[in-house]
C-alpha cells in the first residue's frame, strides 16, 4: 500500500476513521487534503502529519453541499498537483428513537448529508481523479441490513451502496475504481469515545473481539487497501468490517 508521490482527500478527516486514515495515507507517503466541517480538527491531524514529516493540508468543507465539494477538490488538486484517491468518509448519527417517533427534520439531514454528500463528493471524485485512482465512500453495517431505532442512517446507507454499485461502470471507464466500506461498531466520537489520534503499525493492530467494537484505524487499514493498487480488481464493491457482527444470530453461548 504504497502512496508515495500519491496525493488524496479524506472528509471526515478531523476525527475518528477519517483521522486514522488521513495519517496512515500520510505515514505511507501520500500527501493529503484533511477536510472536515469542524476546520479547527482538520487543522490538529494536518498539524499532526506534518510534525511527523508529511505533507497535509486543511480544508473545510460541508460535504452536504456542492460548491464545498468543488472547492475542496479544487484546493487539494491546486496543493497537489492532481489527486489520486479520495476517501469520502464524512457522515453524521441520528438520536435513535422508534420508527414512528422519526421526525422529517432529522430524515431530511441524513439524507442530506450522508447520500447526497456521497453523491456530491462521487462526482467530485469521477471527474478529478487520476486514470488509476480510486475512491472509496464510508458507508456502514447499517446499510447492509435494517437498523429499527436508526431508520433514517439505515436508509441513508442504503442509498450510498447503491450510489457506489452504481457509479462502477463509470469511475471504470476513466481508468477509476469505487468502493465501499461498511463498518460495524466503532470507538470513535461520532458515538461518544474519547478521541485517540495514535496511529500504531498495522501489524500490532489487536483482534477485536468477536461482533465486539473495533479501533478507527482498523476501518482505516481496509480503505488504505481499497484506495491502493493492490485491490485494483475490486470495484463496486460494499466491504463488511463488523468483527463478524452480522455473521450470526443469536452470539454463540459456548
Amino acid at each position: 500500500m504504497n502512496f508515495k508521490g500519491k496525493a488524496a482527500l479524506v472528509t471526515g478527516g478531523g476525527s475518528g476513521i477519517g483521522a486514522m486514515a488521513a495519517q496512515r495515507l500520510a505515514a505511507e507517503g501520500a500527501s493529503v487534503a484533511v477536510v472536515d466541517i469542524n476546520l479547527a480538527g482538520a487543522e490538529a491531524i494536518a498539524a499532526r502529519i506534518t510534525a511527523a514529516g508529511g505533507t497535509a493540508i486543511a480544508l473545510a468543507g460541508d460535504i452536504s453541499k456542492a460548491a464545498d465539494n468543488a472547492a475542496v477538490f479544487d484546493a487539494a488538486e491546486k496543493a497537489f498537483g492532481g489527486l489520486d484517491a479520495a476517501f469520502l468518509n464524512a457522515g453524521v448519527l441520528q438520536p435513535y428513537v422508534p420508527f414512528d417517533q422519526l421526525t422529517e427534520e432529522v430524515f431530511d439531514r441524513l439524507i442530506a448529508i450522508n447520500l447526497k454528500g456521497a453523491f456530491l463528493g462521487l462526482q467530485q471524485a469521477q471527474k478529478r481523479l487520476r486514470q488509476g485512482g480510486a475512491a472509496v465512500v464510508t458507508a456502514s453495517a447499517a446499510g447492509v441490513i435494517g437498523f429499527a431505532d436508526a431508520a433514517a442512517y439505515s436508509a441513508s446507507k442504503h442509498g450510498v451502496l447503491g450510489l457506489v454499485r452504481s457509479a462502477a461502470r463509470d469511475f471504470s471507464r476513466r481508468g477509476l475504481r469505487v468502493n465501499a466500506i461498511c463498518p460495524g461498531g466503532v470507538k470513535t466520537p461520532l458515538i461518544g469515545a474519547v478521541q485517540d489520534n495514535e496511529i500504531v503499525a498495522p501489524e500490532a493492530l489487536e483482534l477485536p473481539p468477536y461482533q465486539g467494537m473495533l479501533e478507527p484505524q482498523q476501518i482505516a487499514e481496509i480503505a488504505l487497501f481499497l484506495l491502493s493498487p493492490a485491490a485494483a480488481g475490486v470495484n463496486g464493491q460494499a466491504q463488511l468490517i463488523d468483527a463478524a457482527l452480522l455473521s450470526a444470530f443469536p452470539e454463540s453461548a459456548i
